[in-house]
């Protein structure tokens, strides 16, 4: 038989053998179409039917990759040479780099359906303020990016499982194949951690670009982390299990890299608690309240000044309150529901640690947040009032030290990937 592409060697064997496009088809549990493609060069069987065309039509492996079949001469020392040929393992090589081209491009499709699940995130907590919608839609993008990516994985697996592939071809395969899913699994993870502080809002709010981004990041960099746990424990595993397997000079590379991995991450852990314990009492042990700044008062004079005067609360508070109604009076009630008049309601007093009355004023300054004071015999002098104001400065000043906080975790995390990087094997 003259030498032939695969596709014109197995078209040539079919008829040879007296078999329809459908026959052959129903042998292989493909579709006639599929051996249409074949024969027409416009696709190349599986490497794992390779062997099973091979077996049907009575051919070597070599011969039908080659797509000739063995002169007499090399049939007669076939027996003392491998069964293979540069030709044959050329077209062997070339059908596993189109298979693992095909693998790139399902986990492309994979990563994509995650960046639109992000993007319907976004849509949602930004345009429609619907930030537990957003999360929701998108990690259902995100779970079927997963699951489509396993999928893919464990396909382009089995279609090399018989392909009589060399231990080493099939093992550097496999972890190609790994390292790309890992790969897709991380951008997900990361875009899933990245959603996660949009499900612990209400659900007709949304968060604001700033606060999605540095919020998001912080759950992002989590996310990452644990999964970088768990490929490190998944990568042992699979070396174990014998999925792949290294060369004498890649293992102890490997081995040196795994226990540096293992010794940096412990000492990350201890230093990320570290600071953690020392960033806690730093925003609720001192929050805003206990490093608000207010106005001292020495004497009742002025502090029944100041709390009488006729202030409004600042725009950035009154903006999230209803509008009051024109034309109308407030209503005020006693604690048994009897009308009262406003000088009542908004009477004040203020008593020593006996119970005396020591001050009484009208409670009419809107922009007051909080009163402080220590309660003493016969007196509570001095009386600290905050504001609004005040609170917003304590905000910031709390604000501040989080971000201060938040960028010493970046630089723990970062430090600890320099040293890893600087240390490992290559």
């Amino acid at each position: 038989m003259e030498k032939k592409t695969i596709g014109g060697f197995i078209a040539a064997l079919r008829k040879a053998n007296g078999m329809t496009q459908k026959d052959l088809a129903e042998r292989l549990h493909v579709s006639d179409k599929t051996v249409s493609r074949w024969e027409r060069e416009e696709g190349t069987p599986d490497l794992s039917l390779i062997p099973v065309i091979a077996e049907l039509f009575g051919v070597t492996c070599d011969e039908l990759l080659r797509g000739e079949r063995k002169s007499p001469k090399e049939r007669a020392t076939e027996v003392e040479e491998p069964d293979s040929t540069p030709k044959g393992e050329k077209e062997k090589l070339r059908l596993l780099k189109l298979t693992f081209s095909q693998y790139q491009t399902l986990t492309s499709i994979a990563i994509g359906v995650s960046v639109v699940g992000l993007l319907i995130a976004l849509v949602c907590n930004l345009a429609f303020l619907r930030a537990v919608l957003g999360f929701l839609f998108g990690a259902v993008f995100f779970a079927a990016s997963m699951i489509c990516q396993a999928i893919f994985t464990n396909h382009t697996m089995l279609r090399v499982e018989d392909a009589q592939l060399e231990a080493s071809e099939l093992s550097n395969f496999r972890r190609r194949v790994i390292r790309l899913a890992e790969l897709s699994f991380g951008i997900t993870v990361g875009l899933l951690g990245f959603t996660v502080p949009m499900a612990f809002l209400d659900a007709y709010a949304g968060l604001s670009l700033e606060s999605m981004f540095r919020l998001g990041a912080i759950d992002a960099a989590g996310a990452l982390l644990l999964y970088a746990v768990v490929c490190y424990f998944l990568n042992a595993s699979f070396l174990r299990r014998g999925i792949y397997s290294l060369s004498e000079k890649e293992a102890a590379r490997y081995y040196h890299n795994h226990k540096l991995k293992r010794n940096i991450a412990i000492c990350l852990i201890i230093l990320l608690a570290f600071t953690f314990l020392i960033h806690q009492p730093a925003t609720t042990l001192w929050g805003p309240g206990s490093v608000m700044k207010g106005r001292v008062f020495t004497d009742y004079e002025s502090f029944i000044a100041f709390m009488e005067q006729d202030v409004s609360p600042p725009d950035s508070w009154a903006a999230g309150q209803a509008a009051p109604v024109p034309d109308k009076e407030h209503i005020y009630y006693d604690a048994s529901g009897n009308p009262i008049t406003e000088e009542e309601a908004l009477h004040r007093t203020l008593e020593d640690k006996n119970g005396n009355v020591v001050c009484e004023y009208t409670d009419r300054n809107q922009s007051v947040v909080s009163i402080r004071y220590t309660p003493r015999e016969g007196t509570v002098l001095p009386i600290t009032v905050c504001t609004y104001d005040d609170l917003e400065k304590a905000k910031e000043t709390v604000q501040s030290r989080t971000g201060i906080f938040l960028a010493l975790y970046w630089v723990e995390v970062i430090a600890a990937l320099a040293v890893y990087f600087i240390k490992r094997s290559k």
